[in-house]
């Protein structure tokens, strides 16, 4: 007598993965170390505006940098480029794993997010030019702090199949509005956004080196736990 199993099948692009998907899995792993990497070299970054942009790209980065363009410290336009050089450095790579994987990728995003699983699966189900207007008008949204993540919204433009240049372009315009705009604020409330690095230097290296050291035990002990 054969028991049925329950458990869920695998992608495709897990179970046999070709040439192309392991080269985007090594992508994938780059990214979260490049994510990682970052933490512990905030407090630097801080003091290097030019160097936050085109290593992160966020929307702090261009807030420091037009603090420290009113103090003249820099041009505008050089951090503004270096800016969106930073931030959309992993679009192609979010719209080649959409194109590539399709459902599969963007349900691997949010499987513990069963409603928004639920949501993208009925949005996703017929490609149209309002589900087209609709996710580029999450763009801009995803370069703002909030819940609209950049790499489900670019591989949903992959899976669109839009052309590659076409969503790389529109990001880095997104990117020039909505971060130009915070680097203007940067501008204007430059003495104060200083004077708050000024005190977060004091004391996020040693917060960062504690979150990380607590990780660390935390895996430690749960290594030691599974013996």
């Amino acid at each position: 007598m054969t028991v049925a199993k329950n458990e869920p099948q695998l992608p495709e692009f897990l179970e046999n993965p070709k040439r192309t998907d392991v080269v985007l899995m090594v992508l994938m792993g780059v990214i979260v170390v490049w994510g990682f990497a970052m933490i512990p070299l905030r407090g630097w970054l801080l003091n290097h505006p030019l160097a936050y942009d085109l290593l992160v790209g966020g929307y702090t980065s261009a807030v420091i940098s037009g603090a420290y363009t009113s103090d003249g410290q820099g041009t505008w336009w050089v951090y503004l480029l270096a800016n969106i050089v930073g931030a959309v450095k992993w679009v192609p790579i979010y719209w080649l794993m959409g194109l590539r994987w399709g459902h599969d990728f963007i349900d691997l995003s949010v499987q513990y997010m069963p409603r928004v699983k639920s949501f993208l699966r009925r949005f996703l189900g017929s490609k149209s030019r309002k589900s087209i207007a609709i996710t580029a008008g999450l763009v801009p949204l995803a370069y703002l702090p909030g819940p609209v993540p950049a790499n489900i919204v670019n591989a949903v433009l992959g899976l669109f199949r839009l052309p590659w240049w076409a969503v790389l372009a529109y990001n880095a315009a997104c990117v020039a509005l909505v971060n130009g705009v915070m680097m203007w604020l940067g501008y204007l409330h430059g003495d104060q956004v200083l004077a708050v690095i000024e005190v977060v230097n004091r004391y996020l290296l040693w917060i960062t080196l504690g979150l990380l050291a607590l990780v660390f035990f935390r895996a430690y002990r749960q290594a030691n736990r599974a013996r």
